[in-house]
């Protein structure tokens, strides 16, 4: 039971996050010809730039926790044991936390986004998925370095905490 649990949390854990973060990478990127240009003019951005997909379009976006003490939270009152719902898709955008949060920037340093979680909840995949989403995207636009959106109707999944695009049109130029 714990291998097939355990061969289930890596392939969604591991497969798809990681498309996710693929395909919206190669749309922030379509999307953003100024931060294209540059990537394409300074390729050892790529794992600042994925950090930086990974904070606007985090493959996670919600997740739960269960409170190990009672905490006082803006106000609002955290009782051990009590579930607790983080949105991380929210918290990558905070104004409080990122200069321009809606803005794509390649180069942002620091980026302290958390579509890997923290602390003792920092996914252990973390290195493996920037890395593939280099790799990926590099490949991508080096293989077709005209590509272009050949449609702007996106499609979105729509799974609460989750999230991807059901397909991304593009053609060459």
């Amino acid at each position: 039971t714990e291998i097939i649990s355990l061969c289930a949390m890596l392939l969604f854990a591991g497969h798809e996050t990681t498309v996710n973060l693929i395909s919206s990478g190669a749309h922030l990127l379509l999307s953003n010809p100024d931060q294209l240009a540059h990537l394409k003019a300074n390729s050892g951005l790529i794992d600042s730039a994925v950090d930086e997909f990974l904070r606007l379009h985090s493959p996670i976006q919600a997740t739960s926790r269960i409170a190990y003490a009672d905490v006082t939270l803006r106000g609002k009152a955290i009782r051990r044991g009590e579930w607790v719902t983080i949105l991380l898709g929210a918290a990558n955008r905070d104004p409080d936390a990122f200069v321009e949060p809606d803005l794509l920037d390649i180069g942002r340093n620091p980026n302290r986004h958390l579509a890997f979680g923290r602390g003792i909840h920092y996914c252990l995949g973390a290195p493996l998925a920037v890395a593939q989403g280099g790799i990926a995207l590099l490949a991508l636009l080096e293989k077709f370095p005209q590509l272009r959106p050949a449609d702007r109707t996106l499609y979105w999944s729509d799974t609460f905490g989750f999230r991807g695009l059901v397909s991304l049109p593009v053609e060459p130029r």
